[in-house]
């Protein structure tokens, strides 16, 4: 007596792995879509995934990428012209104003594509009760 398994014509076994795929995909593409019309699954933008840290780094980043881009353009604009530290010091000043306005530019765009959810706390609402008064 032999405890080998033999092969039953209802096994899978002749199943490609190329139609298992496909399956898989329609299956993923179903739950997506009912997902969709429960209304659980939000189509979010590029940024949404970032957390609030992550968020912070890029704004911090880019701010700081401004001011040396243009210490570096001021510093190699002297060397060129011999008028050390003057450009310089006028291209941090232009870096600082770029940085400046590139952060509010980002935080506008973060802040625009923000999903807000009912049980985020956004603050004091009119009907709130000022306990100091």
């Amino acid at each position: 007596m032999s405890n080998s398994i033999k092969p039953t014509s209802d096994t899978k076994a002749s199943v490609s792995i190329g139609s298992r795929s496909d399956e898989t995909r329609a299956l993923a593409d179903k739950i997506k879509l009912a997902k969709k019309d429960a209304g659980l699954m939000v189509e979010n933008k590029s940024e949404s995934h970032l957390t609030g840290h992550a968020r912070a780094v890029r704004l911090g980043t880019e701010f700081i990428a401004a001011i040396l881009v243009g210490f570096g353009i001021g510093y190699f604009a002297d060397l060129i012209f011999g008028t050390a530290p003057w450009l310089m010091l006028v291209m941090v000043l232009v870096g600082f104003a770029a940085g400046v306005l590139n952060v509010v530019r980002s935080a506008s765009e973060m802040n625009a594509s923000a999903i807000i959810t009912p049980d985020m706390d956004l603050g004091p609402e009119d009907d709130d009760v000022d306990p100091v008064k």
